[in-house]
């Protein structure tokens, strides 16, 4: 269904005209244009996801009523500052747009739900951002960490980023950094073009497919969205995710292995790729994997039960115990590592395991650990000191 889209070749180019203002790049969007592909998947996905009537030359013509709002502000304009203070002033200030952080909800990133209910998460507000950019010859770029992106101005050395979470505040590198745990040799915050944003929202996209069974949808949009973005390890995690529900291991461990390659310290990818190698009998690699995944996130539960299970499915039930209780410090309300636990007392039969089954006791893991690492548009919370 999607294949069609795939062929259609942009045929518009957007540009604004400043009168010779530096702060516009008038060469910026004479490549192909990315907006055409945007417009055409939103539409697509508004009727099939929410069902909601898709006027795709109305969202146009609503796009084109902005950037005639902002014209006039950016004519006079001499920096950077003053051309992300206009997009925010007539976006949020008196358009009335707000940033929604629920995760999951096709709704906030599809171009028609975004301009109806002028509101969106992170990455609908970004793509709205790089939109008008397009039609305006406006140097945005996109820019994404882990399961979140944003925009960046950037010109002649001038940067600065818009952070819609925070009221558009410029966050700086390192505070991305401390926020989303990023180190030096991560392959994030670096600027991208409108085709590379254009990944990122197929990339979620499928996501959004995915989370309503629709699993073959959504392995055709994370084809397109590493076509699109190559270096973007999240769209190899969800395509292993859809193919772990399918029950194609073999695929899904491959597809681990590749965001792994570019991401090698993407927790999820390594805790997943270690219940698919425990499905497959390969426990000395699960373990080894499930370790290195709760050494970067310590303090999740879910992965230090995942781990303990591989650990009792491999005849390790100590080091299973072990993992179930710190599950438990963690989490004391998590009941699959209670009955894990339970589990492992009654089979070295020992009497401490009574009192502790509060539900039938669970066979290892067979689904992904996390159902989509990327559609999750919140901030987190900050990193632990």
């Amino acid at each position: 269904m999607f294949g069609l889209l795939f062929t259609i070749l942009p045929t518009t180019v957007w540009c604004g005209d400043f009168g010779g203002a530096s702060i516009v790049d008038p060469h910026l969007y004479e490549r192909a244009s990315f907006f055409p592909f945007y417009l055409q998947y939103s539409a697509q996905a508004g009727r099939e996801l929410i069902g909601a009537p898709t006027d795709e030359s109305g969202m146009e013509r609503e796009l084109a009523r902005l950037s005639d709002r902002l014209r006039p502000l950016l004519s006079n304009a001499t920096t950077g500052k003053q051309v992300v203070d206009a997009f925010y002033r007539v976006l949020f200030k008196e358009e009335g747009y707000s940033y929604d952080g629920l995760s999951g909800d096709p709704e906030n990133f599809l171009l028609g739900p975004v301009l109806t209910r002028k509101r969106g998460n992170c990455l609908g507000l970004s793509m709205l951002y790089l939109a008008l950019a397009e039609r305006l010859s406006v140097p945005f770029r996109g820019a994404c960490v882990p399961s979140h992106c944003f925009v960046r101005y950037e010109w002649k050395g001038d940067v600065r980023n818009v952070e819609f979470a925070s009221r558009g505040e410029d966050w700086r590198e390192e505070r991305y950094r401390r926020e989303f745990r990023i180190g030096p040799a991560r392959p994030y915050l670096r600027s991208l073009g409108g085709g590379e944003m254009l990944g990122v929202f197929l990339k979620s996209l499928g996501a959004a497919y995915s989370k309503q069974g629709r699993e073959e949808h959504a392995l055709r949009l994370y084809d397109e969205a590493v076509r699109r973005f190559p270096g973007m390890p999240e769209a190899y995690f969800n395509a292993g995710v859809s193919l772990q529900r399918m029950g194609r291991y073999d695929e899904a461990t491959a597809r681990y292995r590749g965001a792994l390659s570019l991401d090698p310290e993407l927790a999820p990818a390594r805790d997943n790729l270690g219940i698919v190698l425990a499905m497959r009998g390969n426990f000395a690699e699960a373990i080894a994997e499930g370790r290195r995944a709760v050494a970067l996130e310590p303090r999740n539960a879910a992965m230090r039960g995942n781990l303990a299970f591989t650990y009792y499915a491999a005849g390790h039930i100590d080091e299973g115990i072990r993992e179930f209780r710190r599950a438990l410090e963690i989490a004391p309300g998590y009941s699959r590592a209670r009955a894990g636990l339970a589990m492992s007392y009654s089979a070295l039969g020992r009497d401490t395991a009574k009192g502790l089954v509060t539900e039938p006791s669970p066979d290892i893991r067979t689904g992904p650990s996390m159902p989509d690492v990327s559609e999750r548009h919140g901030i987190p919370p900050p990193a632990e000191s």
